[in-house]
């Protein structure tokens, strides 16, 4: 089958090989979540720095048509910045780990968006990246985040110096993702908005997919395999909750398109 040709594995926990084919998806009877940067584009070496493959938004636009606009993008990333990469997208989007959510209409943000103390953290977020060469500040309308992924054995500093904001900002917590290490409020993730957007009348009763490649993305592949009756499909390597793993953003973006019936621009 090609499913397996693309790579899909079934395993639960570690990376013990089992290739299975995927199930059948009924994407009317489904509510897709799926992640941005290295899920449905390549990590690049600065926040900014990612390309979009020119065939997403019609990938999007017909997983959101078929889905009946139950389609939603979950991603670390400010909603602003996804609508900017996806050429104006106007579907779901949970921003900042769930510290923003775009919903049809209705935008909401967490209390601390836009705040005089999220400001200061990216100021000194800032100041300490100028002397730190290799290092990358990223200012989010919630928080900050310090990127290693071009100086990896600067690791340590970026911790010491994050964990000591944290120890000083009781509103905050520090957690680690790919090669960066970021500040953001207290109780705000992407399976907590991903429960509650299940919840809603719009989506209660559907199944819910998640695609997802970071440890950020654990906990909400972990809740969709094993609490919700979903299906989680871990991107690239690494240790996971998930049922299901491709090796990389292409083949996400292939099995999507198979499931939204474009096998020929798939390459099938």
């Amino acid at each position: 089958m090609y499913y397996e040709m693309i790579g899909f594995m079934a395993e639960p926990h570690g990376e013990g090989p089992c290739e299975v084919e995927l199930p059948q998806i009924d994407l009317g009877a489904s509510a897709v979540f799926l992640d941005f940067d290295g899920t449905l584009v390549d990590i690049a070496d600065t926040p900014s720095g990612v390309l979009v493959p020119d065939d997403l938004p019609k990938l999007l636009t017909s997983l959101s048509e078929q889905t009946d606009g139950r389609l939603c993008i979950v991603t670390g990333r400010p909603v602003e910045d996804v609508s900017r990469f996806l050429g104006g997208f106007e579907g779901h989007v949970i921003g900042s780990h769930g510290a923003e959510e775009r919903v049809g209409s209705e935008m909401w943000r967490h209390d601390l968006a836009g705040s005089d103390v999220v400001s200061r953290l990216g100021d000194m977020a800032e100041a300490f990246a100028a002397t730190h060469s290799g290092l990358v500040a990223e200012r989010k309308p919630t928080g900050v985040v310090l990127h290693f992924r071009q100086v990896p054995e600067q690791e340590p500093d970026v911790y010491a110096f994050l964990h000591a904001l944290e120890q000083s900002h009781q509103e905050f917590d520090l957690h680690h993702s790919k090669m960066a290490y970021e500040l953001r409020p207290k109780g705000i993730s992407k399976d907590a908005s991903i429960k509650r957007l299940m919840e809603s009348e719009a989506f209660n009763g559907r199944r819910p997919i998640f695609f997802g490649d970071d440890v950020t993305d654990e906990p909400a592949l972990h809740w969709v395999s094993s609490q919700a009756d979903g299906i989680a499909v871990k991107v690239g390597p690494g240790d996971t909750a998930a049922g299901f793993r491709v090796p990389d953003t292409q083949a996400a973006r292939t099995a999507l398109k198979i499931w939204a019936g474009l096998e020929a621009e798939a390459g099938v």
